[in-house]
């Protein structure tokens, strides 16, 4: 048996591939959840403006002529779905690029970007409605 031949199986594996042959700096993890977190948080308010439609014919067909018959959320609803949804996973990819990336990393601060731009939205837009006592978009 040859003692100096160490097995392959013990062997590290390279980090690079040899030259010529490509490779490059090892991919970075994280950065893919970071910039999805970005791209849905920058879409939740153009997703507003592909909601409004539905929205007035759900408020157009639910509304009665005088008083209330209690389905006066629905045109809410119909409205804030697809933005809510989209803030929901721009909040849960951001956190997984947080927890994924390492710290300082393009894929952390991407993480980070998206996890400020959705509470900075609702601020924004959201805020003045509540501070009325009108939770309601349409009235």
């Amino acid at each position: 048996m040859n003692d100096q031949a160490m097995p392959e199986h013990l062997e590290p594996p390279p980090r690079y591939a040899p030259p010529g042959k490509g490779g490059g700096a090892p991919k970075q993890c994280g950065s893919g959840p970071g910039v999805a977190s970005i791209i849905c948080a920058l879409l939740v308010m153009p997703s507003m403006m592909v909601t409004i439609v539905p929205t007035m014919f759900v408020a157009l067909f639910t509304r009665p002529d005088t008083g209330s018959n209690g389905r006066e959320w629905m045109a809410n609803f119909v409205f804030l779905s697809l933005p809510v949804a989209l803030g929901l996973l721009a909040m849960i990819l951001g956190f997984f690029a947080l927890n994924r990336a390492p710290r300082r990393s393009s894929g952390w601060s991407a993480g980070i970007a998206g996890l400020i731009v959705v509470p900075a939205e609702f601020i924004i837009f959201f805020f003045p409605s509540i501070q009325r006592g009108q939770f309601d978009v349409f009235y």
